[in-house]
């Protein structure tokens, strides 16, 4: 697999093999915008490939524990 930002920039991708005849691909994107991801298996294209990848701005999600709940509670 190779995957190329809407530049044409190469990304690094990390395949990890589910140990179940399937693969999970992880990236980072470094920025948003549409990806191209072209999939072989054995030299040969799969089906649909390339596919684009639409990246979004990610959401934050903040969590923190271990606080006293007297340190956790909201003001207006």
């Amino acid at each position: 697999m190779t995957l190329t930002d809407s530049q044409g920039q190469n990304v690094p991708v990390r395949l990890i093999d589910n140990k179940d005849k399937t693969y999970r691909a992880e990236f980072e994107a470094p920025v948003t915008g549409v990806y191209s991801a072209n999939v072989t298996f054995s030299g040969v294209a799969v089906p649909g490939s390339p596919y684009s990848i639409n990246v979004q701005p990610a959401a934050i999600d903040i969590q923190v524990q271990g606080l006293p709940q007297s340190e956790c509670s909201e003001t207006d």
